[in-house]
């Protein structure tokens, strides 16, 4: 349970964030507190203003020749507002009945409730005043208690109708006010919040600026009006259905050996997909394929990539307990790759990581929609993974560097192998950001000094949650050469984002035949140029280096 008593002004802000990590844009999009509906139940107890109810009610001094309105009739209701029969009359003397002067239960038709200082109930119905022989007709209904900012008030409409009659008395004939504005300020609140119960006490509630504006000065700004209190409930709190997946292990994996890595899902709608064919029973939900394998580029089924797109080395299957328990009994030969996708979304698999036979295409953890459902964008998701002598996002380095007899060609790679572009920045042209190769040192002692070569290409970037991608032509890079004792070449420069920049294989360097002997430090400055349209998300791409000599 939570109580707030008074009211301090309480401001958060979360800004968005882009930056590229290894060749990836990212993005952290502003976050918001969860808001829970106002179920239509309850009331808003308030009686407006206890003295003008009095005032109304009485018609004291009545002008003629209009006079008195009959009673009964002074202050009447607008649907589906009441009389609260348990409050205190502003004039008990009142013949009519109920008493036309006790305030009002004004029902709950709705609103929202973020927490206890972040709050709007709107009501409906109201109350209107007819005082003709004192020129006004006042009409006050669908009231809101709003507290926003560290501050409560009271919105709704209010209007004063003003005849012609009313001329005699220096009034200007006609109707002011209007709809949804504030009508009260509040100097003190208390919100309690049980579960699913709210209620709202506020005391100290005064006439606003613009109220007193509305009723054309028959109400003066600052006029006390009386305390409320408001219950109602709260509706459940939907469900978001944010699928995610994170993997124990995503790199460094032997690439002679098999390991198995944990992958867990969240937030994944367990009726999401629905069967069309065995062997899940017809319409029943089929849950998700938990997958390793070297997918293609384009392999999403959403995007229309045939199942050749997607050879997969290990798989797992997430189904919910019922369907699970369906096909395990039905064909037990899949029971030993059956997981459970739980009723809140989530699950554990145990997959294989293992090279593929496939020769191109991008390895990692791919999940999507499962036996036979239609496409679900929404739950196709991927995670990269690599293996050791692979450069995450910059170089896949060849295991064994080529060694001829006599003499030698070889080239290493320095640091992590990892290359990160740092924060990208939004230009008219796009996402721009810019990084270093891993400096590589090339060794050349071989007799005769045959011609080599070292050429790059870089995969589309994909991103880590399966929301986007971007071809690899928003990669270019500058060469550049030091230490060069064997007279070798730089390639030419490579603009990303234009033309097919590094999705085309590139010479990073080269040195022709009869070269002189000796070693030479390769290395360039990378440069992206990623789509103005990019989804935000975490991208990642490979960058292969190949030597040919």
């Amino acid at each position: 349970m939570t109580t707030r008593s008074g009211w301090a002004g309480r401001a958060v802000a979360a800004a968005g964030v882009l930056a590229i990590v290894g060749g990836a844009v990212a993005a952290m999009p502003a976050s918001a507190a969860d808001s829970r509906d106002v179920k239509a139940e309850g009331t808003l107890d308030w009686g407006f203003r206890n003295s003008f109810r009095n005032y109304v009610g009485q018609q004291i001094a009545a002008l003629p020749p209009v006079g008195a309105v009959a009673v009964g009739q002074r202050i009447t209701l607008l649907d589906p507002a009441t009389f609260d029969t348990a409050g205190t009359p502003a004039w008990p003397a009142s013949t009519s009945s109920p008493n036309e002067t006790l305030p009002y239960h004004l029902p709950v038709q709705g609103g929202s409730y973020t927490s206890d200082d972040d709050l709007r109930v709107e009501s409906a119905g109201g109350a209107v005043f007819h005082f003709p022989s004192h020129a006004f007709t006042v009409t006050v209904k669908d009231v809101a208690v709003v507290v926003s900012g560290g501050t409560a008030k009271l919105e709704g409409d209010l209007s004063v109708v003003i005849p012609e009659s009313g001329t005699a008395l220096g009034y200007t004939p006609g109707t002011y006010g209007g709809d949804d504005i504030v009508i009260g300020d509040v100097a003190s609140a208390q919100v309690t919040e049980t579960g699913d119960a709210v209620t709202v006490s506020g005391s100290g509630v005064t006439l606003s600026a613009a109220g007193s504006a509305a009723l054309q000065g028959f109400l003066n700004t600052g006029d006390a009006l009386d305390d409320f209190t408001l219950s109602t409930s709260l509706a459940a709190v939907a469900q978001a259905w944010t699928p995610k997946i994170t993997v124990s292990k995503t790199s460094g994996f032997d690439p002679a050996g098999t390991e198995t890595v944990t992958v867990t899902g969240t937030g994944f709608k367990p009726d999401a997909n629905v069967s069309t064919r065995v062997p899940v029973t017809v319409g029943q939900p089929t849950g998700v394929y938990v997958t390793f394998g070297r997918f293609a580029d384009v392999w999403r089924p959403s995007a229309g990539a045939s199942s050749s797109a997607r050879p997969i080395t290990s798989q797992k299957w997430a189904l919910p307990a019922a369907s699970l328990t369906q096909v395990a009994t039905d064909y037990p030969s899949q029971a030993a790759a059956l997981v459970e996708l739980a009723a809140d979304g989530s699950f554990t698999a145990q997959v294989d990581v293992k090279k593929a036979t496939a020769t191109s295409g991008n390895y990692g953890i791919y999940v999507y929609a499962a036996g036979g459902a239609a496409a679900n964008a929404a739950q196709e998701l991927f995670v990269p993974v690599t293996f050791a002598g692979d450069v995450n996002v910059g170089v896949e380095v060849p295991e064994t560097p080529v060694t001829p007899d006599p003499g030698e060609f070889s080239w290493t790679i320095g640091g992590s192998g990892s290359v990160s572009l740092g924060t990208a920045t939004s230009t008219a042209a796009g996402f721009t950001a810019s990084g270093q190769l891993p400096a590589i040192v090339v060794k050349d002692t071989r007799d005769g000094a045959p011609a080599f070569s070292i050429s790059g290409q870089a995969g589309s970037f994909l991103a880590a949650d399966g929301s986007g991608s971007f071809g690899g032509q928003a990669l270019g890079w500058t060469p550049k050469l030091s230490a060069n004792s064997v007279g070798a070449v730089a390639g030419a420069t490579v603009a990303p984002g234009t033309g097919n920049g590094l999705k085309a294989s590139s010479t990073l360097v080269s040195g022709a035949a009869g070269h002189a002997l000796g070693t030479v430090d390769v290395g360039a400055t990378l440069d992206l140029l990623a789509p103005a349209d990019a989804k935000p998300g975490s991208y990642t791409s490979t960058l292969t280096l190949t030597a040919l000599s």
